[in-house]
């Protein structure tokens, strides 16, 4: 059972929200997913992301609806910090640039399969307010 413990919301009202939310996510997800995958992009959209299902969980009443939402892969990101003494010693610094590499083509993946949860949930939501 869900028990919303945050001040109460009329549903339209928490949707038309939901429904502008999702379509930025998508948007940065569709820039993302185009090759603009820097790492602040990628940690801004990972924040949001989960920022946006616990907006869900604690807005929306409808299960189905949170259900589906929590569906989503959660995608965790940090900017990977060079520090200077890698610079010097250059097997570190590629080391440390490698692992950003593959950490970064397994977020893409994740943020892929997040876009197309992210589009079910925006109809559902749309079908919500009509």
């Amino acid at each position: 059972m869900h028990l919303n413990l945050t001040y109460p919301m009329k549903q339209e009202k928490a949707y038309l929200l939901l429904n502008r939310q999702l379509i930025d996510i998508i948007a940065n997800s569709e820039r993302i997913l185009n090759g603009n995958d820097s790492s602040e992009e990628l940690e801004s959209f990972a924040r949001y992301s989960n920022e946006l299902k616990r907006y869900v969980d604690e807005r929306i009443e409808d299960e189905a609806f949170r259900k589906a939402c929590n569906e989503i892969p959660t995608i965790h990101y940090e900017l990977t910090q060079i520090h200077f003494w890698q610079y010097l010693l250059l097997p570190a610094w590629w080391i440390s640039l490698f692992i950003d590499y593959q950490a970064r083509k397994v977020i893409k993946t994740k943020v892929k399969i997040a876009q197309e949860k992210y589009r079910r949930l925006h109809i559902l939501a749309q079908n919500q307010l009509n």
